[in-house]
């Protein structure tokens, strides 16, 4: 005698990859809280002039998940803050390198806030699986921009 499979086993199996509940929901606000405070001080290590490159990198980090989240819809930046600030932390980065010392000044602090205010909101309503995906799309673009190639492959290999 053959066994028939339950309606919901039926249909889950024929329905392509569901997600868990979790990752269509926005990140707990205590995650949610924790990355922003690393943010945040990381823009104050910046302001106060005891940064270096990791703290540059992580703020790049910050401004380009906040302006490819926005580019999804979540937010309604325009496209010259994302630009501005770019070339705030490109050009602290590069002063990093010939000078050694990571600073912003009052108007790039400014700036910077607003992109991690924007990040802060975009994590109160963007749910984890879009989290992941940009994610994964910046690390791609970052690979892709140092010249690495494939990350996961290299990695694996």
């Amino acid at each position: 005698m053959t066994r028939k499979a339950s309606p919901t086993r039926a249909a889950s199996a024929k329905s392509p990859r569901r997600r868990p509940k979790a990752m269509l929901r926005p990140i707990v606000p205590a995650k949610a809280g924790e990355i922003s405070l690393d943010y945040h001080m990381t823009l104050e290590a910046l302001r106060s002039g005891v940064a270096n490159q990791y703290h540059v990198g992580s703020m790049a980090q910050a401004i380009y998940m906040a302006m490819l989240l926005n580019q999804r819809g979540y937010g309604s930046a325009v496209p010259e803050l994302f630009r501005d600030a770019e070339g705030v932390i490109l050009r602290c980065r590069q002063a990093g390198l010939d000078t050694g010392i990571c600073v912003v000044d009052h108007d790039a602090y400014a700036l910077l806030g607003q992109v991690l205010t924007l990040f802060d909101q975009q994590l109160a309503v963007t749910p984890v699986g879009e989290l992941i995906a940009v994610n994964a799309k910046l690390k791609t673009l970052f690979s892709a921009a140092n010249g690495h190639g494939d990350v996961d492959s290299e990695n694996t290999a």
